[in-house]
């Protein structure tokens, strides 16, 4: 499958990931959402002989990318120190468990300029593709969802996983438009949008409202905090989890899970010490230059954290 480079985004924050996720150049980390194979590159630099990289992601084309992309160290066989998974990195604790302690985890969470830029993906507003927003072909359409929730469940969705104002409106115009005609397009959602909310505050919701839609068919935030939780049990002593995140709903997540494995505390009369050092005070955010260079990185948020106990 041929795929231009140029279409996947930009690393972002690589010098920042690199510098805190590599601690070992012969330890063995996860890049749980691999895409352009960005910040696995520039991780693969730092490791010598015995160091590994197991990348994740529920994208077939993108494992087909680095499959191209890594292709040299690939035909090393079981000397490659990289080997890619089509998985959701929600299973990357069990699927690699018999390979040893990580060194690292790192999620760059959403989505990348190619699933952006690719119309008949139906990722975006901006370009005219199907209603699908799925990161593998299985499970429930984003078409199938608009067309067959209720004005009740579509308000609630787009409020939770959207954070959007006119949430309530805009499920109302979805259910009277299929009531005419059924949403098919990436188009036929937008018009919708377009309709009901006002024009300077239009922009902001049809990025809500295709991103709340995303988030639920494809469970984001349960996989995400699952994923979160099941890496204490893979981690290594010392062993570094760094996610970025682009919107609030993912770094309010992060932010928790860090904060609740760093405090003491007390459950049913037991002591339950910290098992994560949190290592970000506050969010490492993109410079100007970076964003500048790469707009796209604008929103982008790294927490890390260490773990110290298990």
């Amino acid at each position: 499958m041929a795929i231009n480079i140029e279409q996947y985004h930009t690393p972002v924050l690589l010098k920042e990931v690199v510098e805190l996720l590599v601690t070992d150049p012969k330890g063995i980390y996860v890049d749980g959402t691999i895409g352009g194979g960005g910040h696995s590159s520039a991780i693969l630099e730092r490791l010598d002989e015995e160091g590994r990289i197991l990348g994740f992601d529920k994208d077939i084309e993108a494992i087909e990318f680095c499959k191209e992309k890594f292709k040299g160290e690939l035909e090393k066989g079981e000397l490659s120190r990289i080997e890619l998974f089509n998985e959701c990195f929600s299973n990357a604790c069990s699927i690699t468990r018999h390979r040893g302690k990580w060194t690292g985890f790192l999620l760059d969470l959403g989505v990348s300029s190619r699933q952006l830029d690719e119309s008949r993906r139906g990722f975006s507003y901006r370009a005219v593709g199907p209603l699908d927003l799925r990161f593998s072909p299985h499970g429930t359409t984003a078409e199938e969802l608009v067309n067959a929730a209720n004005e009740e469940d579509l308000a609630a969705l787009l409020r939770k996983f959207g954070e959007e104002p006119y949430a309530k409106k805009i499920a109302r115009a979805i259910v009277q438009q299929r009531k005419i005609s059924p949403l098919k397009t990436t188009v036929d959602l937008a018009k919708v949008v377009e309709n009901v909310v006002p024009r300077k505050f239009l922009k902001k919701s049809l990025s809500r409202v295709f991103q709340a839609i995303r988030i639920a068919i494809n469970n984001e935030l349960e996989v995400l905090e699952k994923a979160l939780n099941n890496s204490l049990e893979c981690l290594a002593i010392g062993g570094r989890i760094v996610v970025i995140s682009y919107h609030s709903l993912e770094d309010r997540i992060v932010k928790n899970f860090l904060r609740n494995f760093s405090t003491k505390r007390s459950e049913e009369g037991t002591i339950i010490v910290p098992k994560i050092k949190v290592l970000t005070k506050k969010p490492i955010v993109p410079s100007e230059a970076e964003i500048k260079s790469n707009p796209r990185a604008r929103s982008a948020k790294l927490r890390a954290g260490e773990k110290i106990a298990d």
